[in-house]
C-alpha cells in the first residue's frame, strides 16, 4: 500500500480509530448502540462500562471495559441483545471471539442488565448502574462555540471538577468516553467538549495554534466556575498526547487552574517527537538507517517550508531525492507548487496531515512548566515508541530543579504504551492480547488525586 509523507504522520492514529464494525439493525451505528451504554455493577462492586471510542462520531466503535479484570475490547454485534470481542483488533474476522456479552432488559424493554463470558473464565452478571448523569451544554471561546457534555457523579456537591483535552486532529466527544467515566466514577464533574470545527463545535482547528487550544480549553474552567454544582477552586486539565502539550500551557496562562495532568504529552518540541515517531515507525517497517535519514532530510524541510523558512525549491529537491529511491518513492511529496494544505486535509480526515502549517514545530514545550504553579501530574508509557520519553523526563527534571518546584511528579507507567492499553515488550507498536488497560496508569491517576485532596476514597 503507498503511503505519501503526510499520510504516514498519522499513521499509528489511523490504526487506532478508523477501523469499521457491523452496524446494529435500524437507524445510525450511534443511535442503535445508545441503549447498551453505560455502566454494568458485578456483585464485587466493580463496573464494566459500555461506550463508543473514536476521534470522531464517524469512526467511533462500541466498547466495553471490564474495570474487574482490565480487559478491554471493541465490540461487533451478532444478534439483537448479543455482542462479541476479538482478543485483538487485529484477529481474522473468522477468529473465534474472546469475549461475548448478552443485554437483559427489564419488563419494560430497556437494558437493565449484561452477562460476560470470557474464554476460560466463569459467566458472570452485572446490572445497570447509573453513577453520574449527563447534560448537554456549550460554551464560548471568543467566536467559537464549543458543543460540550457535563458529567455529574451523583451525590451532593459542589464537586470537583476536570476539563478533557483532545489530542491532535479531530477531536470529538466519544473520543474520550473512557476517561471521561474514569473521572466521573472517582467523583469528579467532567466536561468534555468537540473540538472546535468537530462534531457540533464552530472555528477551525487546521487554522490555530497550541495557544488558542489552550483558550479553548480554560473557556472551559471559566464556564464551570459558573456552574453551582462546581467547587471554583478545585478545576483542573487532563490531556493526551497533543493535549499533553496543552495542559501545562493553559495551566501556565491562568493561576485559577488547580492542578494539571499531562498523560504522553511530550516535554520536547512537535518537530522532535514527530521526528522521533516517524524514525520509529520506519524502523518497524524495515527501512535501513540511511533511508530513515534521507526521509527525515524531507520531514524537516516540510516543517521549514510550512514555517516559511524553506524554498519550494529546496523542498522538490530533497522530494526528488526520495523519488529516485526504490524504498522511498511511495513516500515522498508531489512538487511543491501542486501541494494544496486543503486537498491534503480532504485526503485524510484523521490525524493532522498539515499540521507543520498551523502549529510551530519549534515550539519551547518545557516554558510552561517554569510558570506553572499548580500541582502537575505528567504519565508516559514506557513502551512509548511515538514519545521521547527518557529525554521529555530528563528536560521536566531540568525544570523541577531549575525552579525549586516541589509539586511535579513524573510517573512511568511500565507496561503501557502511548496511553492506557498494554502494549507487548517485543511490539511495542501493538496491544498485548487480550486487550486490556494498564491497571498501572488508572492507579498513577488517582494516587495522585487523592494525595492532593482533589477526590476522596471511593
Amino acid at each position: 500500500m503507498k503511503r505519501t509523507f503526510w499520510s504516514m504522520l498519522a499513521f499509528f492514529v489511523l490504526l487506532a480509530g478508523a477501523s469499521l464494525t457491523l452496524p446494529l439493525a435500524g437507524g445510525s451505528p450511534a443511535d442503535s448502540f445508545k441503549p447498551y451504554e453505560g455502566t454494568y455493577r458485578l456483585p464485587s462492586g466493580e463496573l464494566i462500562l459500555v461506550s463508543r471510542m473514536g476521534v470522531t462520531e464517524e469512526v467511533a466503535r462500541p466498547y466495553f471495559l471490564d474495570w474487574q479484570t482490565g480487559r478491554f475490547g471493541y465490540l461487533t454485534a451478532k444478534e439483537v441483545d448479543r455482542f462479541v470481542s476479538a482478543a485483538s483488533p487485529a484477529a481474522k474476522p473468522d477468529a473465534a471471539p474472546q469475549t461475548e456479552i448478552a443485554f437483559g432488559r427489564d419488563a419494560s424493554g430497556a437494558v437493565a442488565s449484561l452477562t460476560i463470558r470470557e474464554i476460560g473464565s466463569p459467566e458472570r452478571r452485572a446490572v445497570r448502574s447509573e453513577v453520574y448523569s449527563d447534560e448537554g451544554v456549550s460554551f464560548l471561546n471568543g467566536s467559537a462555540k464549543l458543543a460540550a457534555t457535563l458529567r455529574l457523579p451523583k451525590g451532593k456537591g459542589p464537586f470537583p471538577a476536570v476539563v478533557l483535552v483532545h489530542g491532535s486532529g479531530p477531536g470529538e466527544r466519544p473520543q474520550l468516553s473512557l476517561m471521561n467515566s474514569f473521572f466521573a466514577g472517582m467523583g469528579l464533574a467532567v466536561l468534555t467538549y468537540d473540538k472546535r470545527g468537530c462534531g457540533a463545535s464552530s472555528g477551525d482547528w487546521k487554522k490555530v495554534d497550541l495557544d488558542v487550544l489552550a483558550q479553548d480549553a480554560l473557556a472551559g474552567v471559566r464556564w464551570l466556575k459558573g456552574r453551582p454544582e462546581i467547587d471554583p477552586g478545585r478545576i483542573g486539565l487532563w490531556g493526551i498526547s497533543q493535549g499533553g502539550w496543552i495542559t501545562p500551557l493553559a495551566g501556565a496562562m491562568d493561576p485559577g487552574v488547580a492542578f494539571v495532568m499531562n498523560s504522553s504529552g511530550p516535554a520536547t518540541s512537535l518537530r522532535r517527537q514527530d521526528s522521533f515517531m516517524m524514525t520509529n515507525t520506519l524502523k518497524f517497517g524495515g527501512f535501513t538507517e540511511d533511508e530513515v535519514a534521507l526521509a527525515m532530510k524531507g520531514l524537516n524541510t516540510l516543517y521549514d517550508y510550512g514555517q516559511g523558512k524553506a524554498t519550494a525549491e529546496a523542498l522538490d529537491s530533497v522530494m526528488e531525492q526520495a523519488r529516485s529511491h526504490p524504498k522511498l518513492k511511495d513516500l515522498a511529496f508531489p512538487p511543491a507548487k501542486e501541494i494544496s494544505i486543503e486537498a491534503m486535509y480532504a485526503k485524510q480526515k484523521i490525524g493532522d496531515p498539515a499540521w507543520y502549517f498551523h502549529l510551530n514545530p519549534d515550539n519551547d514545550a518545557v516554558a510552561p512548566y517554569k510558570r506553572l504553579r499548580c500541582p502537575t501530574l505528567v504519565t508516559y508509557g514506557r513502551l512509548d515508541y511515538t514519545v521521547p520519553v527518557e529525554e521529555s523526563v530528563a528536560l521536566l527534571k531540568g525544570i523541577a530543579a531549575e525552579t525549586g518546584r516541589r509539586d511535579l511528579t513524573i510517573e512511568i507507567i511500565p507496561d503501557s504504551g502511548h496511553g492506557y492499553l498494554r502494549m507487548q515488550e517485543a511490539q511495542p507498536t501493538n496491544p498485548i492480547a487480550p486487550m486490556s488497560i494498564s491497571r498501572a496508569f488508572f492507579a498513577a491517576i488517582e494516587k495522585w488525586l487523592k494525595a492532593h485532596g482533589f477526590v476522596g476514597d471511593r
